[in-house]
């Protein structure tokens, strides 16, 4: 008799707890909306600090990265508004937004950095990773590996099938080979290699992950790399990077954001 009556005593007061948990409990759309007044009012701190929340929820967006990339830009932090105006620029409803956002930004930096062009395989690469992406590519090439082999077995049991249909297979199989080899070289360079951005005032490119070494060259506020990540596993707090210029070395990661 007393189990029962503290199980109806647990079961109560679930009840009574629960409903009242679920009740303080602000939904993301709520946070966003609260987010946006402090942003029209010019409490740009606050409106960070909620934006930030529904970041940590993943309750991404391009509208949420875009608000982050204003906020930071009213606080004059570039930096930290160039990361979020390029993370904008990946959703199609902001893209637009963003990369005029990118434009004006990029002009503020007192300091500015060579670029080198891009290989012709690392943009297709870059296009295949954004547009298409290494799992799509992979469900292509077994969809035509299975119309390769198709082919190919068709000759046994369909004799008035003209003998070309076999050196066609080939072909067939040897595309899906291509497109299955790209999608995990897409896929290995999404892994190993990310986007970053600069988002303090200035630091070191050093040839090694240590404090006391040779310098490779400056980096400021605004400076896009490309991060190791490989590489950079294997020393905590540095990441090895390539500057858009072409120099490779090492930065303390605390002054970077990884896309």
């Amino acid at each position: 008799m007393k189990n029962i009556k503290r199980l109806f005593f647990w079961i109560i007061l679930c009840v009574l707890i629960l409903p009242t948990h679920g009740l303080g409990q602000q939904s993301p759309q709520a946070t966003f909306d609260q987010a946006n007044e402090l942003l029209n009012s010019g409490e740009y701190e606050r409106a960070i600090t909620h934006y930030q929340q529904l970041e940590k929820q993943k309750q991404w967006s391009g509208a949420l990265f875009l608000n982050l990339g204003i906020s930071y830009q009213r606080l004059d932090s570039l930096g930290k508004a160039k990361y979020y105006y390029l993370k904008a620029s990946d959703f199609e409803e902001t893209a637009s937004k963003a990369q005029q956002a990118l434009s004006y930004v990029n002009s503020q930096f007192s300091h500015q950095s060579a670029v080198l062009p891009k290989l012709p395989w690392d943009v297709a690469t870059t296009w295949l990773q954004k547009n298409i992406g290494a799992s799509t590519l992979l469900a292509a090439a077994i969809i035509v590996l299975n119309i390769g082999i198709l082919l190919f077995i068709a000759r046994w049991f369909i004799p008035w099938i003209p003998s070309y249909f076999r050196m066609g297979s080939f072909v067939v199989i040897g595309i899906s080979l291509l497109i299955m080899a790209t999608a995990f070289y897409t896929q290995y360079i999404s892994d190993r290699y990310r986007e970053a951005v600069m988002v303090t005032e200035e630091a070191s490119i050093v040839e090694n992950p240590q404090a006391e070494t040779s310098l490779v060259s400056q980096a400021f506020e605004g400076y896009t790399f490309t991060v190791d990540h490989r590489r950079s596993g294997r020393h905590p707090n540095w990441s090895y990077v390539r500057m858009s210029n072409g120099l490779y070395g090492w930065i303390p990661t605390e002054n970077i954001l990884i896309l």
